[in-house]
């Protein structure tokens, strides 16, 4: 409450006819001398070093890499076309639902849901899928009698950051 009066404020007082200060140059002045143990820098300084050179040459990327970048790449987009697809279906069953023309058994969704992506323990008890445990199967799936894992793990995140 106390921010949006203050911001109020604020924006009135751009719109008040204040009068402009000016400050007088100080002539006469000198500035003040440099701390003591300070010295000035001279003014001919030698030119800087050229920057490194990158130890990532594009041309001498391997095999691995380039089939990790593009799976990444793949990866990405065709996960971000899929929730496009599943969230276009999501809003039309729900359209249709809302207009009694079909109707949806959430809970039995849910359960199918449940059956085909959580994992059973020995104690019975039934596990959600985590982001790590996708990954681990993503990487397992992709890498599957690929010698280069490394490489091509390196060039999959890569994908996926430029994606």
């Amino acid at each position: 409450m106390s921010a949006g009066i203050a911001g109020v404020g604020l924006g009135l007082s751009l719109y008040t006819n204040a009068q402009t200060i000016y400050c007088d140059p100080m002539a006469g002045i000198s500035p003040a001398p440099p701390p003591k143990g300070v010295e000035k820098k001279p003014k001919d300084l030698p030119p800087l070093p050229p920057p490194p050179q990158s130890s990532v040459n594009v041309y001498e990327l391997s095999f691995g890499t380039v089939c990790g970048i593009c799976a990444g790449v793949f990866v990405k987009k065709g996960a971000k076309v899929l929730a496009f697809l599943f969230g276009g279906v999501f809003v039309l069953l729900q359209y249709l639902g809302s207009t009694s023309l079909i109707k949806v058994d959430w809970a039995r969704a849910a359960s199918r849901f449940e059956s085909v992506f959580y994992t059973q323990e020995m104690n019975g008890v039934k596990r959600p899928p985590t982001v790590y445990s996708l990954w681990r199967w993503l990487v397992d799936f992709l890498t599957a009698d690929f010698q280069p894992r490394a490489s091509f793990i390196a060039g999959m995140i890569l994908g996926l950051r430029i994606g």
